[in-house]
């Protein structure tokens, strides 16, 4: 049976535009404004990432610098039933654990002036015969506050790396006995 010839043909050949009516435009453009953006990115992260750093390494200054000195001199107050070089070691680890504390970035500055104020107004208070039990409060106290921030390093961190310069947290001073459970 022969197919008319009258009959629409369906052809999309005249749909096509044709290649003279397109505005001829390369992927150049694409290419540069994707650069572009990805440099805007990177600058604007470092940017922020270094007013970061500048903040907190201001911080752990401070901490290392007021901070953690105000607990020194209790090693000058040496409890009557303590050996002074195992007393100077609890004081020294106590300094430790502040600078690790005041280095971890969790306290802000207001934060760390009440600390000081309260290391401070402890030490001021002590005595020879309350100077162990000063020193167990303050760990009691920082202990339950900040919890795993200043737990001691199990392990300590591999030599020549990264983390072998920062400050190690030491373990609670044996002389201070365990921690108080009161809160």
């Amino acid at each position: 049976m022969a197919k008319p010839r009258d009959a629409r043909r369906w052809r999309f050949d005249a749909l096509k535009p044709s290649l003279a009516n397109v505005p001829q435009a390369s992927g150049r453009r694409a290419v540069v404004a994707l650069v572009l953006a990805i440099l805007a990115l990177w600058l604007g992260l470092d940017l922020s990432f270094r007013s970061w750093k500048a903040r907190y390494n201001a911080l752990a200054e401070f901490g290392a610098s007021k901070v953690a000195p105000a607990i020194d001199p209790l090693a000058q107050m040496v409890p009557p039933d303590v050996p002074p070089n195992d007393w100077r070691l609890a004081v020294d680890d106590t300094h430790a654990m502040l600078l690790a504390l005041t280095g971890a970035g969790v306290l802000d500055q207001s934060q760390m002036e009440q600390l000081r104020q309260d290391i401070s107004d402890r030490v001021a208070q002590a005595r020879p015969e309350t100077a162990r039990q000063a020193l167990a409060d303050l760990w009691d106290d920082l202990e339950r506050k900040a919890g795993p921030v200043i737990a001691p390093d199990l392990t300590p961190p591999p030599p020549n790396s990264r983390h072998a310069a920062r400050n190690s947290r030491p373990a609670r001073p044996r002389l201070l006995g365990p921690p108080s459970k009161n809160p």
